[in-house]
């Protein structure tokens, strides 16, 4: 007994001090702890054994590359990036659980932007735990305004709020009211995916994927942004809400109001005390293709609003008199003209309606 209790006072003493040794990490928690000053990793540099869950596979967002991501399990919900340099692909598939062994980097380009905290390990450095029982991995549901923070970089979450922005065909901004976060096409795989390609201002998504950072120099604390994974099951992480198809609408119809329901003619965004936004209503028989453009008097196209087919019956965007690269359109007298194409007979129809916008006196 006294042996006993000797041992067990050693182990007291010694665990402690093994907790804080290179190899040892808890949880992946510990290891996207950072320092304040620079946003870099507490255990940069270091050797670490974790456990946890594969929420991404390797080659999900590029094929070529073994970069895979992984969570903690239980309470420990941070995630983290998984690399390898030349080993091919990692016989792990998504929800397995996995123990990975290698050193703690900070992934920064040459130009100096970036610093996401990586796990990178060697031959023999990886092992398969449990493999999983299902494809369903259940990420964090979060608000948009609070997805911007190191501890999340790595996580796997969930958003959903309205499209306030867009950059070309690879990135967008979602608000949900608490502030905006970037959802970035990392690997343009998504080009080909209909859901990505017909987002537009006004859309309520819904974004599951991995947060990453492109930082733009020390401290590492900026440029963060969602990672939508794969357009394909069991992702399919941009969604826009479901709905019932109306097969009764059998022609264009266009209607531009405000917040009542009220017919607008004149819309000042800018004018003080005055609405921001209008709402256009607008629909086409269902399977159809929908273009929501606007001309202005010389008939020029200005801006394009929506173009993709209709699936939903009447569609309602909120419009804040921004073209779709969010540029506002000057002062003067437009048309916002809705066309719906059947694209097997090729028959059209068409509704267009005026619209002043305005400005502050």
């Amino acid at each position: 007994m006294r042996n006993f209790k000797g041992l067990f006072l050693l182990l007291s003493f010694l665990l402690p001090l093994l907790a804080h040794q290179p190899g040892y990490a808890e949880t992946v928690c510990e290891v996207q702890d950072y320092f304040p000053e620079t946003g870099l990793s507490r255990l940069e540099g270091q050797t670490v054994t974790v456990t946890g869950v594969l929420t991404c596979p390797a080659g999900i967002f590029v094929t070529s590359q073994t970069s895979m991501f992984m969570r903690g399990l239980d309470g420990d919900s941070c995630g983290v990036n998984i690399f390898t340099f030349g080993m091919g692909q990692v016989p792990v598939k998504l929800g397995d659980t996995i123990t990975v062994r290698g050193v703690v980097e900070e992934y920064i380009l040459s130009g100096g932007d970036g610093a996401v905290t990586e796990i990178v390990y060697s031959e023999g450095g990886l092992t398969n735990v449990r493999p999983s029982d299902t494809l369903n991995v259940d990420p964090e549901v979060m608000v948009t305004g609070g997805v911007g923070s190191e501890m999340n970089e790595g996580r796997l979450v969930r958003v959903t709020g309205r499209v306030t922005g867009r950059d070309g065909s690879r990135e967008i901004t979602v608000n949900d009211g608490s502030g905006e976060i970037a959802v970035f096409d990392m690997a343009r795989a998504f080009e080909g995916d209909p859901t990505w390609n017909n987002l537009v201002m006004g859309d309520i998504v819904t974004v599951t994927g991995i947060v990453s950072q492109a930082g733009p120099g020390p401290p590492y604390l900026t440029g963060y942004s969602i990672w939508p994974r794969s357009p394909d099951a069991p992702y399919e992480d941009v969604k826009t809400p479901q709905c019932i198809p109306d097969t009764t609408i059998v022609s264009a119809r266009l209607e531009i109001v405000d917040s009542d329901s009220n017919r607008v003619n004149i819309f000042c965004p800018e004018c003080p005390g005055g609405a921001n936004t209008v709402f256009i209503k607008y629909a086409g028989p269902d399977g159809w293709r929908t273009e929501l453009r606007i001309y202005d008097t010389a008939g020029r196209l200005v801006g394009t609003l929506r173009d993709y087919h209709t699936e939903c019956g009447e569609v309602t965007i909120e419009w804040t008199g921004r073209n779709e690269l969010m540029e506002r359109l000057p002062v003067g007298l437009y048309y916002i003209v809705v066309t719906a194409t059947d694209p097997a007979s090729g028959s059209v129809t068409q509704e267009m309606v005026p619209l002043v916008i305005g400005k502050r006196l």
